[in-house]
């Protein structure tokens, strides 16, 4: 009965989770939401098709035959009982060649793993004798900008998150098609 407005406020926080990849935070809580509006549609479609006969069955076949959907269904779950969700996150750094350095910078880098505890901790001490020199630019390219995915650790597959929402949404389009097609539910 409400499963296409809850498909419809799925695909909005999965369009926030796109836009929005380079805020740790803004992402998660997007991904947060999309997971409670993936689960609302599923316990809809079981409220409504266990009221039919067959529907169960239907329901049960539904949640057998799609890993995304039992997946995103025990993320939802982890989410709202146990713990926030926090999938890892790969960046991906792009550098233009005839870069410079300075006797003036360091770089710093933390690892944490999954459970935010760190890893791994690294910091460059500036060098003060290094010549400082002008940057030197490459007229020929755009810089590439950097980007950033995130997985869930426990996925066995190799899609990112991204990846999976959009199958998520799929599955869901196309069970919410074939559950008013069989009478199970009416969308």
């Amino acid at each position: 009965m409400n499963e296409n407005k809850k498909l419809e406020e799925a695909k909005y926080f999965y369009s926030k989770m796109s836009s929005e990849q380079e805020t740790r935070d803004a992402f998660t809580f997007n991904l947060s939401a999309f997971l409670s509006a993936t689960r609302s549609i599923l316990q809809y479609a079981l409220k409504e098709a266990s009221n039919k006969p067959g529907g169960r069955i239907w329901y049960d076949n539904l949640m057998k035959s799609s890993p995304e959907l039992k997946f995103f269904k025990d993320k939802r779950d982890l989410n709202i009982h146990k713990k926030p969700i926090h999938p890892n996150a790969h960046y991906i750094l792009h550098a233009e060649t005839g870069g410079y350095l300075t006797s003036f910078g360091s770089v710093s880098m933390t690892v944490y793993d999954k459970d935010g505890n760190i890893k791994q901790q690294v910091h460059s001490k500036p060098n003060p004798d290094l010549p400082q020199t002008t940057p030197t630019k490459n007229t020929n390219s755009k810089p590439i900008p950097n980007e950033v995915k995130y997985y869930f650790d426990n996925w066995v597959g190799t899609e990112d998150v991204l990846v999976l929402c959009q199958k998520c949404i799929w599955e869901l389009e196309n069970a919410i098609s074939d559950g008013i097609s069989q009478g199970f539910i009416t969308g």
